[in-house]
């Protein structure tokens, strides 16, 4: 699985500043903050293809084990020591679930990773279980959490007018069609806020008008591509 040329693109990054800080978006669907070692995603949904299973779809197997590996992959490329997710950490239940084995194989590799996640909304079962989120070696947030200048959310309308800061969030699976192609996800930066692409291969999108946005970038096979820029 490793190895081919496309993915190993996927993991050169592109460089910006946000808020004054300096970020690297990589194709791979995924932003690095290195002065804090901290890898970025949004919308992992472990176990989304379990649930179309379950509900009749012929739906291929190995997207959660495809999923783990390219976030191996990231993790390697940038040395992080910290993974925080934007929600939508897992898509249906936990318990028993087929993906939850390769899950905490993946945790045992990689237990030197600080994993935050911010509850989503398909993160039901983490907010109600009591340990469950222990017992996935992950910390759960449920309210947006606060890394200056950055708020994260998971939805940029869960954060209160009280909270300062340039908003990252996922949620909507942004992705743009251009001429002749497929679309594509894309991460999509405003004046005060940015989203970020779902990092699951294994889901819909929502298109975003790029007017909308000062910054965009495509995620494509060569890598995060800047598409657009406004003052």
């Amino acid at each position: 699985m490793g190895g081919e040329p496309a993915e190993r693109a996927a993991m050169a990054a592109e460089a910006t500043l946000l808020a004054g800080e300096r970020v690297q978006l990589f194709g791979a669907r995924a932003l690095h903050w290195p002065a804090q070692r901290m890898l970025v995603v949004a919308d992992l949904h472990l176990g989304k293809g379990d649930v179309f299973r379950r509900a009749g779809l012929a739906v291929p197997r190995g997207g959660t084990r495809a999923d783990l590996w390219r976030l191996q992959q990231l993790l390697q490329a940038t040395d992080a020591r910290q993974l925080l997710v934007l929600g939508d950490f897992v898509h249906g239940p936990v318990a028993d679930a087929p993906w939850r084995a390769q899950w905490q194989q993946w945790r045992a590799r990689h237990a030197h990773i600080g994993i935050d996640v911010v509850a989503g909304n398909h993160d039901r079962q983490l907010r109600r279980a009591a340990g469950l989120a222990d017992l996935l070696g992950i910390t759960l947030h449920t309210a947006p959490l606060q890394r200056p200048p950055f708020v994260f959310a998971h939805a940029t309308e869960d954060v209160p007018a009280s909270i300062d800061g340039y908003v990252l969030s996922g949620h909507l699976h942004p992705v743009v069609r251009l001429p002749g192609l497929p679309r594509l996800p894309v991460f999509a930066f405003g004046a005060g806020a940015g989203v970020l692409p779902a990092f699951t291969q294994f889901s819909g999108g929502q298109p975003i008008w790029p007017a909308q946005y000062r910054q965009w970038y495509i995620c494509a096979p060569a890598g995060a591509i800047a598409a657009g820029h406004t003052a």
